[in-house]
């Protein structure tokens, strides 16, 4: 028997290298499911929040991207040959973000989408389901999954049952009855007979920011609450040697936290030796204390900007693991070039996407320059009211700058251009608010933006009213409105039809709860139109001549 094995050792050494030959005939000749005696290295690589930075061009004049998932795969290539086998897992984000995204979401619908097919070029173990897939749809997500040939994980996002205890969807994934998730809510990887436990989680915010529509049939587990019984649950049943708690989830402060809370899982759950998180673009690699000794942190950052890698070492006596030593680092990608056989993989791809991208939709008289509307009224925010306001009919418009760098150069505007102008896929509601609760959500709005707090896109103003913010002013207090519009007086006591994002109208960025203290779920919602992109688009080609002005209805005071 021992000679029968040496034999098969010799041929896949001739075959694939000494250190896989090794590594097959150490599992040959060991107890099954327990590990010889020796060091063991296993290296973990991730993403995260790719946000469809598939292609190393950008779709105008052939400019370099700065890095793309192309760049990722010159990286792999490299550890590939160098004998290494990486365990690679992307935490989320992956489907918006990008034309190339909306494109195989949206357009090409009756081809295989572009990101499954990536992710089993590049040879990914398991992926993370983020919030900005979810918002995509079910139809696309639901594509993707059926599509990917690699766990699609997000163990928290269990399944919405009613008071009978079926749950509230027409679907039936195959998943269900073994582990009640939507998504798969982990996987088991192994190398060179290490096993290796994957434990997916989405943001459990998700109902905050997307209607419901885009989550039916799901309802989003705080992940703190479940994980450790979970984690537990798989050692128990796997008994992997090593445990990886991929998380779609910001760092956070170390406190518990709906939408941030890898840090806190990093030093609170028993049983990981890896965290790697996503969803708040910060890159990050440290060492957390846990409750059982050191835990590996590491988020990835954005758009493929760093590869986050872990390589383990594991020393086996008497069949058990003894000892764990763990180097880790982030890994920037402009450092390799973008690889050819990937681009030459994707290029029909990418000519599909580039022509798509550059149709013409109307011309801009003037630069629309984005970071304008970071200090008060702005040509930017200016087209997204009017366009707001056109579409939906309402009294009055609720936006906020979504990008905050960057212009919409003068000339012809292509449909990419879009994305600049508005870069997420957030439907446009139309919902009923008191005059009063109108006045205190903008105070709200308004006391995040004077002292200057938070990100940018929570930071709104409105249409339809005419009033000024006075920055010296207590909070509470800043916000004077002087008439509508039209001229007619604005009464606090009446009901107003308001257009907003369907974010805002979740509950995204607390201007409903803290501000016009109403409860999301108590909202009235008039009218649910489409992604507000679409409709700008739709907007310019119908009038061709954008000709940019800065909104007059309001202004900062002293």
């Amino acid at each position: 028997m021992k000679r029968n094995v040496l034999n098969i050792a010799a041929i896949l050494i001739a075959l694939f290298g000494v250190g896989f030959g090794i590594g097959c005939l150490i599992s040959l000749l060991s107890p099954k499911g327990t590990l010889a005696d020796g060091e063991y290295t296993v290296t973990v690589c991730s993403t995260t929040d790719v946000h469809g930075a598939y292609f190393d061009s950008a779709y105008v004049d052939n400019q370099a991207a700065k890095t793309s998932l192309a760049n990722v795969s010159s990286y792999l290539k490299e550890l590939r040959a160098g004998g290494v086998r990486p365990v690679l897992i992307d935490v989320g984000d992956n489907l918006q973000g990008d034309n190339a995204a909306y494109y195989f979401n949206y357009v090409a619908t009756d081809v295989p989408h572009i990101y499954p097919r990536i992710a089993s070029y590049l040879g990914y173990d398991a992926i993370v389901v983020g919030n900005h897939d979810i918002e995509t749809g079910h139809d696309v997500y639901d594509r993707v999954a059926s599509e990917l040939t690699v766990p699609y994980l997000a163990a928290n996002a269990a399944f919405d049952r009613d008071e009978n205890g079926v749950a509230d969807m027409d679907e039936n994934p195959k998943n269900k009855a073994v582990t009640d998730s939507y998504f798969k809510p982990y996987c088991v990887v192994e190398r060179d007979g290490v096993k290796i436990a994957v434990i997916g989680m989405t943001n459990a915010n998700m109902k905050s920011w997307l209607s419901a529509s885009h989550w039916h049939g799901m309802d989003f587990q705080v992940i703190s609450e479940i994980v450790q019984g979970l984690v537990d649950e798989v050692i128990a049943k796997e008994k992997p040697q090593l445990v990886v708690l991929a998380v779609h989830s910001g760092t956070g402060s170390g406190e518990t936290a709906r939408e941030n809370e890898a840090l806190y899982l990093a030093s609170s759950i028993r049983g990981i030796d890896l965290v790697l998180n996503g969803h708040d673009h910060r890159p990050l690699a440290k060492e957390v204390a846990g409750p059982e000794g050191e835990v590996v942190l590491l988020d990835a950052g954005t758009k493929a900007m760093v590869v986050g890698q872990a390589d383990f070492t594991l020393t086996v006596k008497n069949g058990k693991v003894v000892s764990k030593a763990v180097d880790y680092k982030l890994v920037p990608m402009d450092k390799y070039p973008a690889d050819s056989d990937y681009v030459a993989a994707f290029k029909d791809d990418f000519n599909a996407v580039k022509a798509f991208a550059n149709r013409p939709i109307g011309h801009l008289s003037d630069n629309i320059f984005l970071a304008d509307a970071l200090d008060g009224p702005s040509s930017y925010i200016n087209l997204v009211q009017t366009v707001q306001m056109a579409a939906s009919g309402a009294d009055i418009s609720f936006a906020a700058p979504l990008s905050n760098s960057g212009v919409v150069p003068e000339g012809v505007i292509e449909f990419q251009d879009l994305v600049s102008i508005y870069r997420f896929e957030n439907q446009l509601y139309v919902v009923e608010m008191t005059g009063q609760q109108i006045k205190d959500y903008l105070e709200y709005s308004y006391d995040n933006w004077v002292n200057r707090s938070g990100p940018s896109y929570n930071w709104d103003s409105a249409d339809g009213i005419v009033y000024e913010v006075s920055k010296g002013a207590p909070a509470g207090e800043r916000v004077k409105i002087h008439s509508m519009c039209d001229g007619t007086p604005f009464d606090p006591a009446k009901t107003y039809k308001v257009a907003m994002t369907s974010y805002r109208a979740s509950g995204g960025g607390d201007m409903l709860v803290n501000g016009a203290k109403i409860n999301p779920a108590e909202l009235v919602i008039v009218d649910r139109m489409k992604d507000i992109r679409s409709l700008i688009g739709d907007y310019i080609a119908a009038h061709q001549e954008i000709v940019p002005s800065v909104s007059t209805n309001w202004k900062f005071v002293k």
